[in-house]
């Protein structure tokens, strides 16, 4: 089957290339089309010249479109000439407008309405309300005076764009259609040919009607005869419009409709669950396509932030690709980089950069090949130190001196100047070349290479202008600069698997079609727009809605099928926030009309069924000879307790010193509470260890929390945040804990007991065990009570007697770690006695300051609370089974 463009060669090929002037649609058109046209070639001859419409009309006028950035810019200047000075809204806020009314401008010009009628209108439609009208609020008024200026503001924007040479595109299409006689009187020797038209604006309309009325010229309609025919087909709106309308077709015929789309065509219809999942499902359906018909297949991404993940998703045999589009700047990791270092330096504080924005710098693939070990350091002494800010003298005292110099470019504070950021910015990118060029990373310089570019275009701008005055507004732009930014790919439009966007796809023609992201809101676009043109008004003024866009697409989508003999058509079904994805309503048609064989198929992720079986490790004699050493050195109760909730977390902690306490405290963890009560107990009840407490001395031991909690914080956690957020319930909290348990102790002083402090955090260590084992531990508090010995662990979390009664010794040792409490206090007395004999009976238990109003939890053995020589004998028999459980190498380390 011929392509649409073979079809119109064959019936120009007799024009002398020289007066030949072919117009399409698109940029990849036209290189598609120079390329036929010199294939077909065959004899050294003029080439026709060939113009994408936006060039063709620039070609007419002499004018170029300026950039975005250079619009907006100009058109705040003539915001701020137009406006009295006190109701002006800062640049920065100003941009978040200034894209829509850029846009109305355009389409006001383009369809070559009256500027004055259509603005005051506008201004009446947001009069209309009376509350708006009435309103005396500052803000009202101020939004109403900005309508009432706008024509004066289009006026001054150009007449400064056309001094500046940088005009909108709109002003450039208006400007043709007032000069089109005078360049069709100059160019009478010339033959126009458009083709593969669809949706023209007015001026477009007018100024092709006037070059086909000269009658030297011919416009080539993509359409098919089936959507044509149909009055509600919506595909072909536009061109039944001109073919009713125009008067060129007054006296011609209107031939140029085909029967493509009514050969039957096989088209497979993919539902995947995820956006990614489209990605590999067309790598999937690539490898099935015989490397000769890589070159008629096209691949055309409904949403081509789609891009990369295509493209990684490529198989292997594929060599040739052809992508027009380019690779956004965006998209790239170097993208994340520069993200996260606007991110740091937009909103620093006097106390330093915030930790989090550090170490995600620090983290950065970039940072470390610039860095190297320094980057690892840094964290390390952010971590070690619980830096909350960190400030650029905190960074540089840990960096070597070889690094100094990129380190402190790396941290440097912009001070909130925009020509200090973007020189900043620029220093890092020469300082990263020269690192990528040293390891031969080509692609990384490519990437490089589009960030140089994106900040020299706003060093250039902020030479020439002085509206960005603060971090906000250049970030503001560079994010603008960076989204218009590609890295340009090389390839050829004839050889080759071909990647697109929507709108590149026309006038071309494939047998085999890829379409991704065949979803509502994406193929048709929906009801999005970016104008403050109402509906109504649009409506009003023939200006395009969104039901002319649902055509446009339907135009597209529809012309990507007719020529094709197979295409597979993706589509998500991943639910997004409130909505969820949904196939294209242009999918439901094609099945409705019956006409082609369509296979659907539901693609989820490969996987195969989880099969959960407990983690082992097998004792090596490297771990043996690990788990010696440990016991020899001392094991605690917590190290024993651990292995018995599970022992891969035993192995990971104690064999592998795995320490999950990797990152920054901002808030401090229930570990860290933990310690700081227990410290600051000991300091307060150290003084009085051997003697007969007193409610006097436990109440000036209340007076002395505040400050030992103050005390215990700092050695801890550090003061600087103390009085901060969550830190400062925390502080209270502990404060309150203390407050209450030496309250409840001045209350059981009261009903008579008699308390002697025997020890505060008392650390034991070298508690023989047997020959090659050895036990130590910290015990809080050793006191005399009534007479009796209670061996004291305090607990900042819940416990409740259950936890602590045990009906046989056997239980201490159950899995999870159910009775782990009461395994400790045993172990605590158990070692105490070891130390030192005991005088028996004695009590080992828990004050828990969660459930402080039950007391003191003791040890319970089938409901007595004495512990014995004999309990312990029977403890020491548990704990030597478990000690050689873990030592024995014919058992692993087993998940529980």
């Amino acid at each position: 089957m011929q392509s649409f463009i073979d079809v119109v060669l064959n019936k120009e090929q007799n024009i002398e290339g020289a007066n030949l002037i072919f117009i399409v649609p698109s940029r990849r058109a036209g290189n598609t089309l120079r390329k036929k046209v010199a294939v077909r070639a065959s004899k050294t001859s003029f080439a026709p010249q060939i113009f994408s419409i936006e060039e063709f009309i620039s070609h007419i006028t002499g004018l170029k479109s300026a950039s975005n950035v250079d619009l907006i810019f100009n058109l705040y200047e003539s915001y701020t000439e137009v406006v009295e000075k006190e109701k002006l809204v800062p640049f920065q806020t100003f941009c978040g407008w200034a894209q829509s009314i850029l846009s109305d401008f355009n389409e006001v010009d383009r369809f070559l309405l009256d500027q004055k009628e259509v603005f005051n209108h506008l201004k009446d439609v947001k009069e209309l309300s009376e509350h708006w009208s009435s309103s005396t609020n500052e803000i009202v008024v101020n939004y109403i005076d900005f309508w009432n200026n706008l024509l004066k503001i289009y006026t001054v924007f150009c007449e400064k764009s056309l001094r500046t040479d940088a005009v909108h595109q709109g002003y450039i299409y208006r400007q043709a259609v007032e000069v089109i006689e005078h360049y069709i009187s100059s160019s009478l020797e010339i033959r126009h040919v458009f083709l593969g038209f669809n949706a023209l604006n007015t001026a477009e309309q007018q100024i092709i009607q006037a070059i086909l009325a000269s009658g030297n010229s011919e416009i080539y309609w993509d359409t098919e005869k089936s959507f044509v025919k149909n009055p509600y087909h919506e595909t072909n709106l536009f061109i039944k419009k001109y073919k009713k309308d125009w008067a060129y077709y007054s006296t011609k015929d209107f031939s140029w409709s085909f029967d493509n789309y009514s050969i039957p065509k096989v088209i497979n219809t993919y539902a995947c669950s995820q956006d990614i999942l489209q990605a590999k499902t067309l790598g999937s359906i690539l490898e099935s396509i015989p490397q000769k018909s890589l070159s008629s297949t096209a691949i055309v991404l409904g949403d081509e932030a789609l891009l990369l993940p295509v493209l990684n998703a490529l198989p292997t045999h594929i060599h040739k690709v052809n992508i027009t589009m380019g690779i956004p700047i965006g998209k790239t990791p170097t993208a994340s980089f520069f993200d996260q270092l606007l991110s740091l330096k937009k909103n620093p504080q006097k106390s330093g950069y915030y930790f989090k924005e550090v170490l995600k710098i620090l983290r950065n693939p970039i940072t470390q090949s610039l860095l190297g070990d320094t980057a690892t350091v840094l964290q390390e002494e952010i971590i070690t130190k619980n830096l909350i800010y960190v400030s650029l003298e905190d960074i540089l005292t840990k960096v070597k001196p070889t690094d100094l110099q990129i380190t402190k470019t790396l941290f440097l504070d912009w001070d909130n100047q925009p020509k200090s950021a973007v020189t900043n910015c620029l220093n890092i990118i020469q300082e990263l070349r020269t690192s990528y060029d040293e390891s031969k990373d080509a692609l990384q310089v490519e990437y490089l290479y589009g960030f140089y570019v994106a900040f020299n275009k706003l060093k250039t701008l902020m030479d020439d202008r002085d509206h960005i005055t603060d971090v906000a507004t250049f970030i503001l732009f560079y994010r603008d600069i960076i989204s218009s930014e590609t890295i340009d790919l090389k390839g050829d439009p004839d050889e080759g698997l071909q990647i697109m966007g929507v709108l590149e796809s026309r006038v071309l023609d494939y047998e085999h079609v890829i379409l991704t992201s065949v979803n509502e809101g994406i193929l048709p676009s929906g009801k999005s727009q970016n104008s403050y043109i109402p509906y109504d008004l649009k409506k009003l003024y023939d200006l395009p809605t969104y039901s002319e866009k649902d055509a446009v697409y339907a135009y597209h989508f529809y012309h990507l099928l007719h020529r094709a003999r197979t295409a597979d058509l993706l589509y998500t079904t991943h639910s997004t926030g409130l909505g969820s994805s949904e196939q294209s309503r242009f999918i439901r048609q094609i099945e409705e009309e019956g006409i082609h064989t369509i296979h659907k198929y539901t693609v989820t992720p490969a996987s195969q069924p989880a099969t959960i079986t407990a983690q082992k490790i097998e004792k090596t004699p490297e771990v043996i000879t690990k788990l010696s050493r440990l016991f020899k050195k001392g094991i605690s109760p917590s190290a024993l307790t651990t292995y018995l909730r599970n022992p891969v977390v035993f192995y990971e902690r104690y064999i592998l010193g795995i320490d999950n306490s990797d990152e920054v405290e901002e808030t401090v963890a229930a570990n860290t509470m933990g310690t700081i009560v227990h410290n600051t107990l000991e300091e307060l009840y150290k003084p009085h260890i051997g003697i007969v407490l007193t409610e006097d001395i436990l109440k000036n031991l209340i007076k002395g929390i505040e400050p030992e909690v103050r005390n215990q914080f700092k050695l801890e956690y550090g003061l600087t945040h103390i009085q901060e957020g969550k830190n400062k319930i925390i502080y209270a909290v502990i404060c309150r804990y203390v407050h209450n348990y030496l309250k409840r102790e001045i209350s059981l002083l009261k009903k008579g007991d008699v308390v002697i402090i025997q020890a505060v955090e008392d650390d034991l260590r070298d508690i023989p065990l047997t020959d090659t084992v050895s036990l130590r531990g910290k015990v809080d508090l050793v006191e005399q009570r009534n007479g009796n010995l209670n061996i004291v662990d305090y607990k900042t979390g819940k416990v409740a007697q259950t936890d602590l009664n045990l009906k046989s010794y056997e239980d201490l040792l159950l899995p999870e770690g159910k009775f782990e409490k009461a395994f400790q206090v045993l172990m605590y007395a158990y070692m105490l006695n070891k130390k030192k004999p005991l005088s028996f009976p004695v009590s080992a238990g828990i004050i828990s300051f969660k459930n402080l109003q039950s007391g003191f939890l003791a040890f319970k053995y089938n409901k007595n609370q004495e512990i014995t020589a004999e309990t312990l004998l029977e403890f020491e028999a548990v704990l030597k089974r478990l000690v050689k459980e873990i030592l024995d190498p014919s058992i692993p380390f087993t998940e529980r």
